[in-house]
């Protein structure tokens, strides 16, 4: 199914398929989209709108959101692998992310709600990860996740190639334990253009021209085998405005 609908209606629509759920538990929904989509933007914004109505029909937020961006491998992690100037370069790539720690935690929520369970963030300053950064309540049965690879069907490992750098068969098995997953469509140049600036402002590059180098680079090389290699989804927001 694929529509183009508002926040206020995903947020409804969060909300009913919530109350449909044939057992206590979480509503588990994926926001997923190659860099600089407006992922995170989306997936905020829609929890604010689910908050505000449940906290006036019930008095309680019910919903958060997660950043896959906690699950990037620290920079001492990077150092570790097989080539680490690749990894360095590539960060953001999938063999880049600790994607056995992302299925642990989607696991434990998809598991009956009996205590407070923790996230990591990731600080822009530090470049790195924050362990068990946020939290999420009891109360909190709304979880909604963003992040780039939520949505991914990778191929199996071919007989030659590099294993380290091959997607992990994870990645399917993350995007099945999702009740709803929804995908961000924005056209590519859109997004290079916010990557730039977003390079620039985080101090990994020293000049724009640099930002469109990376966002043109490794993180195109990224946005590619996300769109190659998107799974089936439920619902498509076109080119979000942040």
């Amino acid at each position: 199914m694929q529509t183009t609908i508002e926040v206020s209606d995903f947020a409804d629509l969060a909300l009913t398929r919530y109350l449909q759920l044939q057992t206590p538990g979480r509503l588990l929904v994926s926001v997923s989209g190659v860099p600089g989509s407006g992922k995170t933007t989306f997936a905020n914004a829609v929890v604010h709108e689910i908050n505000k109505l449940s906290q006036l029909q019930h008095g309680v937020a019910v919903a958060c959101a997660i950043p896959m961006d906690g699950y990037h491998l620290s920079r001492e992690d990077l150092a570790s692998l097989p080539d680490p100037e690749e990894a360095r370069q590539r960060r953001g790539a999938p063999f880049t992310f600790d994607v056995h720690g992302l299925y642990q935690l989607l696991e434990q929520l998809r598991g009956p709600v009996s205590s407070t369970l923790y996230a990591p963030s990731f600080d822009h300053a530090i470049k790195d990860p924050i362990p068990d950064n946020i939290t999420i309540l009891t109360t909190q049965r709304i979880v909604i996740v963003e992040g780039n690879y939520l949505c991914f069907n990778p191929p199996t490992l071919p007989d030659s190639g590099e294993k380290s750098r091959h997607p992990s068969p994870l990645w399917r098995k993350i995007a099945s334990l999702f009740d709803e997953k929804w995908i961000i469509d924005t056209p590519l140049g859109i997004t290079s253009s916010r990557l730039a600036l977003r390079h620039l402002a985080a101090g990994i590059v020293g000049s724009l021209e640099e930002g469109f180098e990376r966002a043109n680079g490794s993180d195109r090389e990224n946005s590619d085998d996300i769109l190659r290699w998107r799974g089936a989804f439920d619902r498509r927001i076109s080119a979000f405005s942040v």
